[in-house]
């Protein structure tokens, strides 16, 4: 991605965008997230506090993803299926 196509994403100059990536300047808390939304990280990521991109898996999660593993493939087909409108919606949703 170029900075004037940055720039545009975020509403800003390509100046400003160069800035930041200089460390001439810092974004606002906004930029940050607009920032987040577009790269698909987190702010810590974003910022160098954490080497992971994306946020850590609450405990309900790390088990729904183990019992996802464990699960026979009929049940792996029915939980897809039952999640596909709102893998959809994401992808949507990370592309806009």
């Amino acid at each position: 991605m170029t900075q004037p196509d940055l720039a545009r994403q975020l509403s800003c100059t390509a100046m400003t965008v160069s800035r930041y990536e200089r460390g001439e300047a810092d974004p606002d808390v906004a930029t940050i997230c607009k920032l987040c939304d577009i790269f698909g990280c987190t702010a810590d990521y974003l910022l160098g506090r954490s080497t992971r991109p994306e946020p850590a898996l609450t405990e309900e999660e790390a088990q729904l993803l183990a019992a996802y593993a464990n699960a026979t493939p009929e049940i792996r087909r029915n939980v897809d299926f039952a999640l596909a409108p709102y893998k959809e919606e994401r992808e949507v949703d990370r592309l806009a």
